[in-house]
């Protein structure tokens, strides 16, 4: 057990749009391959208590929770005003506590929240590569859940770190050092990966852990394509090892005034392959959940691989199409964008849904010629950096603020453009801005010298700087590092063209965006205008 060093935090604010707890006596979806599990089920119950003492036991004294949601994957059902619970359970089931605001499961060593206990019988096949689920007893007798306070503010940070995607120890050490390190004494009130916290490789899961344990925060984990095991048949299967170590694959869980939901929308469809979706059992869970909770409230859906590459994204927007308050976030693609997606043409329409593609931690896989600490610089294929991001929740709103990794956090943009021009060929030269974070919501203008501003316009195309980078890397026969992927058309570069009346002489180049929020970042290029005017 560890000292958790995120307690303290007092919230003022009425949560009746999540629902309270009691104490004692007060108060068209998508297909996987067809699975294996029984049509036996048990019915499992158990008790959700308050831990006092956070020892994880019911002590004499401990008294249960009423009113606390906790669930099986499937239905959601509430506690009653003893505490106890009631659900039916088939073989290979989580079952889970839905943590109210103000209230916290145990947390372990490495910062993972312990909040649930898996009902697997016959255990994992025996044949897996990576250990999975011993097996449990077939009457498990009753599951208890511990709680302790933990009162929470209705303004806090959330770091999001997609895909870490550590192949080796080697590269656990990069994350180590290029993300992680900088993290340790955050006052975000937790943190979560975005899956593919692995790279097939799930040996690795047990370092990564220990590595992001030490920033003394809880980490929520979200399951990935490369986080499955491989050597099975049928998607029930693919999260035996995931089970272990981190429990359900989807879930749930209040913080404060909003409410978040862990969704695995990776289904396993054997010989390695995957696609994008939300199975039954998912969309009945979110269905469930969403009963519970206050339309006003803010919902954050997590997920890995990202809406615009799930099949059926449009079953999960209609069971958030009454919702005002909602965002979504993913990773997988290993660039950064914003989407905001159209509803479905069968419900009210309504403004469009705010989807973020997350940037990864890991930038380009780990590839890339090193810096001068041996860490693989890793540019996105989008040109920006590698890095994390800051979502901070105040009530029912909300911000994001990208962070790149080994830079500081003011610098949000790069400038392409030649240090040198001449005169004669300066209406020919653009100023090229990639705004990191920037969506179609920015607006990014430039101006020359402290001169009128000049509207930039955003264009899909690669980043310069790392079109040069894939050709210099693709010519050289003795790379030092793995080679980086070939560039993408990226959603965040602003393009204009430099005045004709510059004068021969140096100049800067000032660029200035401004994010949906409000947020401005600024940055400057010097560059010599040469030659004689044409006459």
């Amino acid at each position: 057990m560890m000292l958790n060093p995120f307690t303290g935090r007092i919230n003022f604010l009425s949560l009746m749009s999540l629902g309270a707890i009691c104490i004692g006596s007060a108060c068209s979806r998508t297909e996987a391959m067809p699975d294996t599990r029984s049509d036996e089920s048990i019915r499992l119950s158990g008790l959700v208590f308050e831990d006092e003492n956070n020892n994880g036991i019911r002590d004499e004294r401990e008294k249960g929770l009423a009113r606390v949601r906790v669930s099986n994957g499937r239905e959601v059902v509430m506690t009653d005003v003893r505490g106890r619970w009631f659900l039916d359970a088939y073989p290979d089931d989580t079952i889970f506590v839905i943590k109210p605001p103000d209230w916290m499961p145990r947390i372990d060593q490495d910062g993972l929240p312990r909040f649930y206990r898996v009902h697997n019988p016959a255990g994992s096949p025996e044949t897996l590569r990576f250990e999975g689920m011993a097996a449990t007893p077939e009457d498990p007798g009753s599951i208890d859940f511990p709680m302790y306070r933990h009162p929470e503010d209705g303004g806090f940070d959330i770091l999001l770190l997609g895909d870490p995607q550590s192949r080796n120890l080697t590269e656990v050490d990069y994350l180590a050092r290029d993300i992680v390190e900088p993290l340790v004494g955050t006052d975000a009130a937790f943190g979560v990966c975005l899956g593919d916290i692995a790279f097939d490789d799930l040996s690795v899961l047990d370092e990564h852990n220990t590595v992001m344990g030490r920033v003394g925060i809880p980490w929520f984990n979200v399951h990935g394509n490369h986080d499955m095991n491989f050597d099975v048949k049928h998607d029930s299967l693919a999260d035996e090892t995931w089970q272990r170590i981190y429990g359900p694959t989807t879930y749930s869980f209040d913080w404060g005034t909003a409410h978040f939901i862990v969704i695995d929308n990776v289904i396993y469809d054997g010989d390695k392959k995957y696609h994008g979706g939300f199975t039954d059992d998912v969309l009945s869970f979110i269905e469930a959940d969403l009963k519970h909770i206050g339309k006003q409230t803010l919902v954050v859906l997590m997920m890995h691989v990202p809406l615009t590459g799930t099949e059926n994204a449009d079953d999960l927007l209609r069971l958030i199409a009454d919702r005002p308050n909602t965002l979504s976030v993913s990773a997988h693609y290993h660039q950064q964008a914003h989407r905001f997606m159209a509803f479905p043409d069968d419900v009210p329409t309504r403004e469009p849904h705010h989807h973020l593609i997350n940037a990864t931690a890991c930038g380009s896989w780990w590839q890339g010629e090193p810096d001068e600490y041996g860490i693989p610089h890793a540019m996105m294929r989008c040109g920006a950096p590698n890095g994390h991001t800051v979502l901070s929740i105040k009530d029912f709103d909300y911000t994001l603020r990208f962070i790149p990794a080994g830079r500081d956090e003011s610098q949000q943009m790069h400038l392409f453009l030649p240090g040198t021009i001449d005169v004669s060929n300066l209406a020919s030269n653009e100023v090229v801005a990639n705004v990191w974070a920037g969506s179609p919501k920015s607006s990014v203008r430039m101006r020359i010298d402290g001169g009128k501003w000049i509207t930039m316009k955003r264009d899909l195309r690669p980043d310069p700087f790392l079109e040069m980078e894939y050709v210099a890397e693709a010519l050289n026969r003795t790379p030092r590092g793995r080679r980086l992927p070939k560039p993408v058309q990226s959603s965040h570069i602003w393009v204009a063209n430099l005045p004709e009346s510059l004068s021969p002489g140096g100049h800067v180049v000032e660029v200035e965006s401004t994010d949906q929020f409000g947020q401005v970042d600024k940055r400057h290029r010097i560059f010599r205008v040469v030659g004689k005017p044409s006459s």
